[in-house]
């Protein structure tokens, strides 16, 4: 018997985004998703963009550039971060990153 519920999302029911993020739960106001396994090279090419949500983030492991407006911060595992819903972003990272993030109002 298969179980629903819409309070729990196992592993192998959550889905990927078109930059490789795991959709982890998406609740009436917010979601959550991870960033596993990112490599250096996946975000040479990043170019500055705005979201219409608010993006708030925990470094689980590595580390990552990311400017926000133009105030560039180095996040290392511990680390917490905020991005403004429309502030121009970007990052670039620099060890192999592994994050999560919830965005207000969710995708």
């Amino acid at each position: 018997m298969t179980q629903h519920s819409d309070y729990k999302v196992s592993q192998g029911s959550t889905t990927h985004g078109k930059d490789g993020e795991h959709h982890l739960i998406k609740g009436e106001s917010s979601s959550m998703r991870l960033w596993h396994n990112e490599q250096p090279q996946d975000t040479a090419d990043k170019t500055p963009h705005a979201n219409a949500y608010e993006t708030l983030g925990y470094v689980i492991q590595g580390k990552v550039e990311l400017t926000v407006d133009g105030q560039t911060l180095t996040l290392e595992a511990g680390d917490s971060y905020r991005v403004p819903k429309g502030a121009q972003h970007t990052y670039r990272v620099l060890e192999v990153l592994n994050a999560v993030e919830v965005i207000t109002p969710g995708e």
